[in-house]
């Protein structure tokens, strides 16, 4: 998927846009994708009205929220009819998934409540939810609460990793490995593009049970049932061996002891890969973890440079890093192989 940012505006409306008006066309652009106001308009051509009915929203607040939406030039007004502009169909219906269109534009509406009490969470050390005084979400009892949520959050990332897993069966050489745990690793997508990749690979995702239980559909629609297995785990508590490769792709290593319980689990020899956004040294890249990170609860961001330490410190020897796509790093490393002088590199 493409990411909408401001420059795919055309310039005459992008020179119109400073800080503050860019925050209120933002949760425009949110309230529409909630309301799949440009999924519904896909092929059509509707009065106010008529989309307002569809919305349900009533009299003038459907005109001024669509003219909203034609000035900043995602939809066009034709006479008294209203209809998606070809930059829309492009970002906002083509290139996302319906299970991106349902859970970013709600994830949307807690970052920008997390950010309204910016300063007292600055301020007071409190989180945004306990300031507001709502519950903070926690992604994975919010799975095992909610299966529909769950189905539709895993369906979600598969669409999203996508390029990443193009980019990660590119770049990765596991010619000599037979078999991959993919460790948190949701749908299985990473999985998919590495044993399409190579033929003679096989792999299993490791994830909590009602991950488990889409990942196996997404499998079977696949056609990859023979050579991609699953499992329900926890990998912060324990890692099974019997691999020769164990894989984490954005999967939230935190203090390193999950490396650690890797470390054990694979034979002498055995490979581990890590594929993330990692930040810069400094933090300020990428800019979307920086502000992920502001309106955290606890600190949790790590650079490139600091896995490659903490994977050192864990015992794994070889390690090399290198940006695969945009933003993200491939960072292996192997248990029980000599050191080399130069093998870490960026």
């Amino acid at each position: 998927m493409t990411e909408f940012t401001l420059d795919k505006l055309p310039k005459k409306i992008l020179a119109k846009i400073d800080l503050q008006t860019a925050f209120m066309i933002s949760r425009c652009v949110v309230a529409a994708e909630k309301l799949q106001v440009f999924r519904r308009l896909h092929g059509k051509k509707l009065s106010a009205a008529a989309i307002g009915r569809m919305i349900g929203v009533r009299g003038w607040r459907a005109e001024a929220f669509l003219a909203a939406l034609v000035s900043v030039g995602l939809l066009k007004k034709t006479g008294k009819l209203y209809s998606n502009t070809a930059l829309t169909n492009k970002y906002y219906v083509r290139e996302r998934s319906i299970f991106c269109t349902r859970l970013f534009s709600e994830e949307c509406r807690r970052e920008y409540q997390a950010f309204s009490v910016l300063e007292e969470m600055l301020t007071t050390e409190q989180s945004y939810a306990s300031i507001l005084g709502i519950d903070s979400r926690d992604y994975i009892e919010e799975m095992k609460r909610n299966p529909q949520w769950a189905h539709d959050f895993t369906h979600m990332l598969y669409y999203h990793h996508l390029p990443h897993a193009k980019a990660l069966a590119e770049n990765l050489d596991l010619s000599n490995y037979r078999s991959v745990l993919d460790v948190g690793g949701g749908s299985g997508v990473m999985s998919m593009a590495l044993v399409r990749r190579y033929k003679h690979l096989k792999a299993c995702v490791l994830d909590i049970e009602p991950v488990i239980h889409v990942a196996k559909k997404i499998i079977r629609r696949e056609r990859l049932t023979r050579r991609i297995g699953t499992m329900i785990g926890d990998m912060t508590k324990h890692i099974p061996g019997g691999y020769d490769a164990v894989m984490f792709c954005d999967a939230e290593i935190g203090d390193g002891s999950t490396l650690k319980l890797a470390y054990e689990s694979l034979p002498q020899g055995g490979l581990v890969v890590l594929v993330e956004d990692f930040s810069s040294d400094d933090w300020t890249v990428p800019l979307y973890r920086l502000m992920w990170q502001l309106r955290s609860s606890s600190f949790w961001l790590k650079s490139k440079r600091q896995m490659v330490v903490m994977l050192r410190e864990r015992g794994f020897t070889a390690i090399r890093s290198r940006r695969i796509h945009k933003d993200t790093w491939l960072i292996t490393g192997h248990k029980g192989l000599a050191r080399k002088r130069g093998v870490s590199r960026t």
